[in-house]
């Protein structure tokens, strides 16, 4: 064993009325029931609010509180001034303009599917829409743009420099070509609202397909609602992955970059990596090929009411890269390949509250080397390796969650770090092949969970040798603090340690 363990039983710090209650157990058969409804409804699903009724669902089921939908947000002012100007240019000068911010990995890919083609489009100082666009290319000699029936084609690259905005609003419709290399590159701002973007490539080709993407880097800004993305990106080569918003390095865009109501399918991923700030609010990510969302290097943000639905590859949500001060509620993450949510790489202060995340082939939440984590009152349910997987992490707080039927733990613990804690109130862990299972312990805080249906196999790891004693000191009782600790310890609140970080 990699250290002694001892345990203390101490007594509760106020009464039980105090006390969050754990969720109610639920029948398996209602369970599985509910999860096979969330399938059909996700596979036809139209509303944005689909999440938050999905979740609000679940969370009935085990009788905790839905989340409560936002009111509605206001629209960005739509943006104005002069025409901008529309040019030809060489490529390679836009590349080398990204590879100062985004290196030069994976640009072959990019390279290579332009055949030997140096011609882009590029717009400079002033506001363009989509249908104007196409209008002044082809008075102005422009090829690679036309429009057709109200159907704008790119077959080439699309690049707009710093100063320049495009519109892409209601009823427009993008179609970028793969036979031409296209992408949309954006150092300056796009505005999408109400239009369809998609790839001419089928979602049934092999992943080495090029596909068009659109890619926002250095100082560039993005917002985006009440759109359709389509089969676009090529998974697992970062910045070209599907739509990204990379906005890193010296002269990194300031102002928030929101996605709202946007419906991205059979995408290498969306990637959002060093904005300060980030809104992602009520978004339908389906059938995505990658991770479907990452979220990296954030400074603050607010990942509300979004379905991550089929990820085929990678974690439905992946917070990392130091990402920090994040709200993630109200989401369903259902029916992916890897992780549900994933957060790791030294991120802070994340709060999952309110989320449903089900029948994911692997671990619903996995978290490495973050601190700070809360968990709270999450449906996590019917995954294929344990509910939460939690290694090399600092303060968790793990609250009012149901934690059912997973085909792992429910909660399993490794190498926390030094001085790390972990507190496990108020929480059904039911149905799971284990109930905690755990090594390289430092300090485990249980109080008023409800492990009635968890029997036989309670604890495991460095747990099991305190299950007679849990049990002894009446695992039903709420009154009650049962602490696993390798050495004294300071039991100080989650509030007061997070705040001194």
């Amino acid at each position: 064993m990699a250290r002694a363990l001892a345990y203390l039983l101490v007594a509760a710090l106020g009464s039980a009325s105090a006390m969050q209650a754990a969720p109610q157990p639920v029948d398996s058969v209602a369970l599985q029931a509910d999860i096979a409804a969330l399938h059909r409804q996700a596979d036809a699903m139209g509303s944005v609010d689909f999440a938050y009724d999905a979740v609000a669902q679940m969370a009935g089921l085990y009788g905790l509180t839905p989340e409560a939908k936002p009111q509605s947000l206001p629209a960005a002012l739509l943006p104005s001034g002069d025409a901008a100007k529309v040019a030809m240019g060489d490529t390679q000068i836009a590349l080398t303009q990204l590879s100062i911010s985004e290196g030069t990995n994976n640009q072959l890919r990019v390279q290579q599917a332009q055949h030997g083609s140096k011609a882009a489009i590029f717009l400079s100082a002033g506001v363009i829409s989509l249908q104007d666009l196409a209008v002044a290319a082809k008075s102005d000699g422009i090829d690679g743009i036309a429009m057709v029936d109200g159907v704008v084609t790119l077959s080439r690259p699309l690049v707009i420099w710093q100063g320049a905005t495009l519109l892409i609003h209601p009823g427009d419709i993008l179609q970028l070509q793969s036979a031409g290399g296209a992408f949309l590159l954006n150092f300056g701002k796009i505005d999408l609202r109400g239009a369809t973007l998609r790839s001419d490539v089928a979602a049934s080709q092999p992943e080495s397909t090029y596909r068009p993407f659109v890619l926002t880097s250095g100082s560039g800004q993005v917002y985006a609602e009440a759109n359709r993305l389509q089969g676009l990106g090529m998974a697992g080569l970062g910045p070209f992955a599907g739509f990204v918003i990379s906005t890193q390095g010296l002269f990194a865009a300031t102002e928030t970059s929101i996605l709202r109501a946007n419906r991205f399918e059979d995408l290498g991923g969306v990637a959002l990596i060093g904005p300060k700030s980030v809104e992602v609010t009520q978004n339908a990510f389906l059938s995505s090929r990658g991770g479907a969302l990452t979220l990296a290097q954030i400074g603050k943000a607010a990942v509300l009411g979004n379905t991550i639905y089929a990820t085929r590859n990678g974690a439905g949500l992946r917070i990392t890269a130091r990402s920090q001060d994040m709200l993630v509620a109200g989401n369903l993450v259902l029916g992916g390949q890897g992780n549900g949510v994933q957060v790791d790489g030294g991120s802070f202060g994340v709060t999952l509250r309110g989320n449903a995340l089900l029948q994911n082939a692997q671990t619903g939440l996995a978290s490495k080397t973050a601190d700070c984590l809360s968990v709270q009152g999450n449906v996590i349910a019917a995954n294929g390796a344990s509910a939460l997987r939690l290694t090399k992490t600092g303060y968790t707080q793990i609250l009012g969650n149901a934690l059912d039927g997973n085909a792992g733990s429910a909660i399993e613990v490794g190498a926390q770090l030094p001085k790390a804690r972990m507190d496990v109130s108020g929480n059904l862990l039911a149905k799971n092949r284990i109930g905690l299972t755990g090594a390289a312990l430092h300090l485990v805080t249980l109080r008023g969970n409800d492990l009635s249906q968890q029997l036989p196999r309670m604890f495991d790891g460095e747990f099991a040798q305190h299950q007679a004693a849990y049990l002894s000191a009446g695992r039903t009782d709420q009154t009650a603090i049962f602490q696993i600790s390798s050495a004294a310890a300071d039991d100080a609140d989650f509030a007061s340690v997070c705040a001194q970080e």
